[in-house]
């Protein structure tokens, strides 16, 4: 087996903390309080654990149509990323506090869709999970391999992104980021507008 267990966490954990669409809207969705940082971080759980086990149950079909899904994939995930990321580029309220009461359940729905969504339609999360389980998974590898590969990643994903989104809010760094609020959401925004247009123009 070319990548042992071990490898693929640190290979997962490399992987986590190189900028990219997940990273921006953690961080972004962070800055409006604690409720709707982790509602982001669940969505984009969910989106893993859908994403890998997927790919662990069907590897052989979704290897040979790799092309054609990774494709469909670009476009949707550009999608995602410039309507979340025009949203807060061009949002009024990007820095009003989060309402802790009456709206809070909504907005913590909106915040998981944008994480489940911004993970699912990421056609470059699908190529790295492509190309790590199919050093992982063939035609010799037990059975358990299938259900332990997306646990792992599920989980290690779960616990990263919560802490992650937990030490944007610490105090001494909640503090620091809370005065420039406005401004970080609209970098964030533009971030994840840039990456859209990468994956517009993006060939693989």
């Amino acid at each position: 087996m070319p990548i042992d267990l071990v490898s693929l966490l640190v290979i997962l954990s490399v992987g986590l903390i190189t900028p990219g669409p997940d990273m921006m809207i953690v961080l972004k969705n962070s800055l409006g309080g604690r409720a709707r940082g982790l509602a982001t971080v669940a969505g984009i759980t969910v989106g893993l654990g859908l994403q890998t086990a997927l790919l662990a149950a069907a590897f052989t079909l979704l290897a040979a149509q790799k092309e054609v899904i990774s494709e469909w994939l670009r476009w949707a995930g550009a999608c995602v990323l410039l309507y979340i990321g025009g949203r807060a580029l061009f949002s009024r309220s990007a820095a009003k506090p989060l309402q802790t009461s009456g709206k809070a359940s909504g907005v913590s729905r909106s915040a998981f869709t944008e994480g489940l969504a911004c993970n699912l339609t990421n056609p470059k999360a699908f190529l790295f999970f492509t190309g790590v389980f199919s050093q992982l998974i063939g035609p010799d590898s037990p059975h358990w391999m299938s259900f332990v590969l997306p646990a792992l990643v599920t989980v290690h994903g779960a616990v990263c992104w919560t802490v992650i989104s937990t030490l944007v809010q610490t105090r001494h760094i909640a503090g620091r980021l809370a005065r420039a609020q406005s401004v970080l959401v609209r970098v964030f925004g533009a971030l994840l507008v840039l990456f859209g247009l990468g994956l517009v123009f993006w060939r693989s």
